[in-house]
C-alpha cells in the first residue's frame, strides 16, 4: 500500500509539457517543437493538467473537443503562437460540377462525406437541419407550427452557410427571391443553388460550413481550460429557441466556442465570428437532464467562474455571447459588434443580444464595447442581474436597448459609469428590481434615456422593487428622459432617485410615469415628493441646458460639451466646457 501511494504522489507532480501543432505536422509525430502534430484535436487528446498546447499559424478545419480539463493552478492552455494567426475554421472548400440554370445562377450537389462530426443528435450536415426559428424578421414554418397567424408554411431556413470569396452570402429559401437577390443561395434535395456575381463560378472560391461547433468538449463540466489568441470562424449551430425546455434538446445554447457547463475557463484575445447563431456560450446550455449531443456526457449544471476578456465577438447570426445559469463570470474589455447578423426578431427569437446573460450572480460585466448589433439589445440580463453583479464602464452604441434587465429580483447589483450613445432606450428594467443605477452618461436616446416598465399581464412573481437612480447625466434632444413606474404601482415599491442631471428646459414635458402622460420637471419632482417625501425624490437633481455631443463611431471618439460643472455627478474626468473623450485606444 505504501508503494502504491508513492506512485500516486509521483504522478501528481509530473512536470508540465508543451505540445506543438502545425499545419505541416503529422498526428503520428510526438508533438514536440520539431515533430508537431497536424491537428489541435490530437494535442487535446494528449494534454494533461498543467500542459500548454502551442498552435502555429494556419487554417485548421476541425472541431476541437478537449477530453479532459485542468486543475487549480494547473490549467490546460491552448494558445495561438501568433495572435489570431491560428484560424479554426468550420467551413471547407467546395468545388462541385457546376450546372448553369440561368444567368449567374448555378447549382452543385453536396456529398455527405464532407460532414465528419457525428456527435450531434440532429446530425452532422447543417444543410439538412432547419432553424428552430425564422430569421430576417420573417415568420415561416417554425412559427406556423407554433400557431402564429400569417406565417408562411413553405418558408424554412437551414443552418448551413455559404461563403464566396470570403463573403458570407445570404440564404434565401424561396426560389424566385433567390434568383432576384444578388449574392444569395438556397438548398433543396441535396443541392445548393447560388446567385453568383457573374457566369464564372469556377473563378470564385466557394466554401460551405461543415462543422456544427469549433471548440467545445463532448464531456460536460470540464474545468480550468484556457483558450487564447485564436480566430474561430464559420460554423453552423442552432438558434436556441426555448433552450431551457427538455422537448428539443438539440435547440440548447451551443456556441461556436462553448464551455459545456464548464468551470473556470479563460477565453481571451480571440476573434469569434460568423457562427450561424451564437458565438460563445458560457452557461448550462439548457435543461440539465437533457443533452444536444449523443452519449452520457454529464449534466448541464454548475457552470461558473469563466473569464472572457479582450475578444472580438462579431458578425454572428444571433447572440454574440450567451449564458444560462452561469455565475461568477468576468466579461471584460471585449468588442461585441454586428451580432444578430441574421436579424432574428419576433416571438421565440429572444437570444439575439450582443451579450445575453441569465441571472449571472456575482459576475462582472466591465469595459466592453457593444455596438451595432442589429436591431436588438446591447447587454441583456434575463432573469435579472442576480446577486451583487456589477455592470461597469461599458460603452453601448446604436442598440434597441443599451442595457436591459428583465424579470428578476437582483440584490445589490450596480450599474455604474456606463456610456450609452444613440440607443432607442439607454437603460431599461422590465419587472426587474434591486438595481443601483448611478453615474451613467446617457446620450442621444431616441425614445427614452432610462425606462422602468411593467407588463401588467404577468403574474406577481416578478419583483420590480428597490431600484435607485443617482448621479446620472441624460442628454438628448428627442424622446423622454425618464419613464418610470412609481413606487406605489404594482411590484414597484421603494423607488429612489436624486442628484441626476437632465437635458431639458423647465417647460418641456419629458418625464413620464408608466402609465401616464408626459409632464415637466416641476410636476415630476412634486409627484415624487408625494411618494418619497423630501428624501430621494429628485429634489437635488437639476435641469441642464446648452449641452451637446458629437460621436464618431469609426474613431470611437466623443466630443462632449457640458454647460455645467458635473463635479461628482458623472464619470471621472468630465468637466464644464468642450472636451474630447477617447472611448477606446
Amino acid at each position: 500500500m505504501k508503494y502504491f501511494l508513492s506512485v500516486i504522489l509521483f504522478c501528481s507532480v509530473l512536470p508540465a509539457s508543451t505540445l506543438y501543432v502545425n499545419t505541416e505536422g503529422s498526428d503520428s509525430n510526438t508533438g514536440s517543437q520539431n515533430q508537431p502534430f497536424k491537428t489541435i484535436q490530437k494535442a487535446a487528446d494528449k494534454a494533461q493538467p498543467g500542459d500548454t498546447v502551442i498552435v502555429f499559424p494556419g487554417i485548421y478545419r476541425e472541431r476541437i473537443s478537449p477530453v479532459r480539463g485542468g486543475k487549480v493552478n494547473q490549467p490546460i492552455k491552448y494558445i495561438s503562437s501568433t495572435p489570431h494567426g491560428a484560424i479554426v475554421r468550420g467551413s471547407n472548400p467546395w468545388k462541385p460540377q457546376w450546372q448553369k440554370l440561368a444567368d449567374r445562377i448555378y447549382k452543385g450537389k453536396l456529398t455527405d462525406d464532407m460532414f465528419k462530426d457525428m456527435s450531434m443528435k440532429d446530425g452532422p450536415n447543417p444543410f439538412k437541419i432547419p432553424f428552430s426559428s425564422t430569421p430576417y424578421g420573417r415568420d415561416g414554418k417554425p412559427e406556423f407550427d407554433r400557431k402564429y397567424p400569417q406565417s408562411d408554411l413553405n418558408l424554412s431556413y437551414n443552418l448551413g452557410q455559404v461563403f464566396v470569396d470570403d463573403e458570407c452570402y445570404t440564404q434565401e429559401p424561396i426560389e424566385s427571391k433567390m434568383k432576384s437577390t444578388p449574392k444569395s443561395w438556397r438548398y433543396e434535395n441535396g443541392e445548393i443553388f447560388i446567385n453568383f456575381p457573374d457566369d464564372s463560378p469556377n473563378k470564385h472560391e466557394v466554401e460551405i460550413t461543415t462543422q456544427r461547433r469549433l471548440f467545445a468538449p463532448h464531456q460536460r463540466q470540464l474545468e480550468y481550460i484556457t483558450v487564447e489568441g485564436f480566430t474561430f470562424e464559420r460554423c453552423s449551430n442552432q438558434y436556441p429557441t426555448n433552450f431551457w425546455e427538455s422537448e428539443n434538446p438539440e435547440w440548447q445554447q451551443a456556441g461556436m466556442v462553448g464551455t459545456r457547463s464548464g468551470r473556470y475557463w479563460t477565453i481571451k484575445n480571440n476573434i469569434i465570428r460568423f457562427a450561424s447563431a451564437v458565438g460563445i456560450d458560457l452557461g448550462n446550455e439548457g435543461d440539465n437532464m437533457s443533452d444536444l449531443e449523443k452519449g452520457e456526457n454529464g449534466q448541464a449544471a454548475g457552470s461558473k467562474g469563466h473569464h472572457v476578456e479582450n475578444n472580438i465577438i462579431s458578425d454572428n447570426g444571433a447572440a454574440g455571447t450567451t449564458s444560462y445559469g452561469g455565475t461568477h463570470l468576468v466579461i471584460r474589455n471585449n468588442t461585441v459588434e454586428r451580432n444578430n447578423r441574421m436579424k432574428f426578431t419576433g416571438k421565440k427569437r429572444w437570444e439575439s443580444a450582443g451579450i445575453k446573460l441569465h441571472g449571472p450572480s456575482f459576475s462582472t460585466v466591465e469595459g466592453n464595447l457593444v455596438r451595432n448589433n442589429y436591431g436588438t439589445w446591447g447587454i441583456w440580463f434575463d432573469g435579472g442581474a442576480g446577486k451583487e453583479t456589477k455592470v461597469v464602464g461599458n460603452i453601448c452604441v446604436n442598440q434597441g436597448v443599451g442595457i436591459d434587465f428583465e424579470i428578476g429580483s437582483s440584490t445589490s447589483a450596480v450599474v455604474e459609469k456606463n456610456i450609452l450613445i444613440n440607443n432607442d432606450i439607454g437603460i431599461r428594467t422590465r419587472e426587474s428590481g434591486g438595481l443601483n443605477i448611478q453615474k451613467n452618461l446617457v446620450l442621444g436616446s431616441k425614445f427614452c434615456g432610462i425606462q422602468f416598465s411593467l407588463d401588467r399581464k404577468r403574474d406577481g412573481k416578478w419583483s420590480a422593487a428597490h431600484c435607485n437612480l443617482y448621479q446620472n447625466i441624460i442628454i438628448s434632444k428627442q424622446g423622454l428622459l425618464l419613464k418610470l413606474t412609481a413606487p406605489d404601482q404594482l411590484r414597484s415599491e421603494d423607488r429612489k432617485l436624486d442628484n441626476n442631471c437632465y437635458d431639458a428646459q423647465s417647460s418641456e414635458k419629458r418625464f413620464c410615469f408608466d402609465p401616464g402622460e408626459p409632464i415637466n420637471f416641476n410636476e415630476w419632482k412634486k409627484s415624487w415628493k408625494g411618494y418619497n417625501g423630501e428624501i430621494d425624490a429628485d429634489t437635488n437633481s437639476q435641469l441642464i441646458n446648452g449641452c451637446s455631443f458629437q460621436f464618431d463611431d469609426s474613431k470611437l471618439t466623443l466630443e462632449l460639451t457640458l454647460s455645467f460643472d458635473p463635479q461628482e455627478k458623472s464619470l471621472p474626468g468630465l468637466k464644464k466646457g468642450t472636451q474630447k473623450v477617447i472611448l477606446r485606444q
